[in-house]
């Protein structure tokens, strides 16, 4: 059954933990404007631009509360000082009729749609993009939609990615199903087969490892973000951001990618910050 706002069109549906990513999101975004924008008119970057390879359709709604807040599209439109280009791609041609729809007359003009395949429409954005622009990446994918192809795509241009990496109670699951798999999906959420020699494959096999669940899992987030980094990210989160659900079963990782420094010193003062206002001791 579809999840409607009321406003009447497709709404993403929302966990605890929805809300908490993309508070994180915003707060990035407006950091990441309010310190890049004064640039452009010295000339380092001509243009600003956003790009959500999963933008889904702009509005999540809590199903139980029915409680509406702004997915990732529709924070980022709102961030001032303003994005000079925002790129939506979604799978579903609903969700981004939807999108399009919320999108107010006065922002259609900085934005572009895709429907289809992220993997392949990437390619389509680039062609898009200035070679002296600097580009905000956020990747929201349910599971292992994104191939790491894509990465490395975004990975050679001016990018800062944050990337929700399923890391939690589906991953069991998802790696013993798909290790049975000649050519698994997986395969090229990976880049290669080299996922089916981690622990985290072992332990999912039923395979004996003298270490707790736990570890086996972060080790997998570790290896993870070692084989994204050495696509061509200089700089990334070492203290990456769990997300859990209500019964505190962990169920995803927000990891962060950059080639300048900066943007990690940013990213590392508002991860301080907890989602609700309160300064964590990361």
């Amino acid at each position: 059954m579809k999840l409607l706002a009321s406003d009447g069109l497709i709404a993403r549906p929302a966990r605890i933990w929805t809300r908490e990513k993309l508070r994180y999101l915003q707060k990035y975004a407006q950091a990441f404007m309010t310190a890049m924008a004064p640039k452009r008119s010295q000339g380092l970057w001509e243009r600003l631009e956003y790009i959500d390879l999963l933008c889904g359709p702009g509005l999540s709604v809590v199903r139980d509360t029915k409680e509406e807040f702004d997915g990732s599209p529709l924070i980022a439109l709102k961030i001032k000082p303003a994005f000079d280009h925002l790129h939506f791609v979604d799978l579903n041609r609903e969700n981004m009729a939807a999108l399009e729809s919320r999108v107010s007359t006065k922002d259609a003009a900085r934005v572009s749609f895709g429907v289809g395949d992220c993997n392949v429409l990437v390619d389509q954005v680039f062609n898009r993009i200035s070679n002296r622009s600097l580009c905000l990446a956020f990747i929201d994918p349910e599971g292992f939609e994104v191939d790491f192809k894509t990465l490395a795509k975004l990975a050679k241009k001016r990018v800062d990615l944050l990337y929700l990496f399923a890391s939690g109670i589906g991953i069991r699951r998802n790696l013993k199903n798909e290790l049975s798999v000649a050519n698994s999906r997986l395969d090229k959420w990976w880049g290669d087969k080299g996922w089916r020699d981690l622990p985290a494959a072992k332990w999912a096999s039923g395979k004996f490892t003298e270490e707790p669940p736990e570890k086996v899992l972060q080790s997998f987030v570790s290896a993870f973000r070692r084989k994204v980094g050495s696509a061509g990210f200089q700089f990334q989160d070492e203290e990456v951001l769990p997300f859990s659900n209500t019964k505190n079963a962990q169920m995803y990782h927000l990891l962060y990618f950059s080639h300048d420094k900066t943007g990690l010193t940013i990213w590392n003062n508002i991860k301080k910050i907890a989602p609700g206002g309160q300064r964590s001791l990361l």
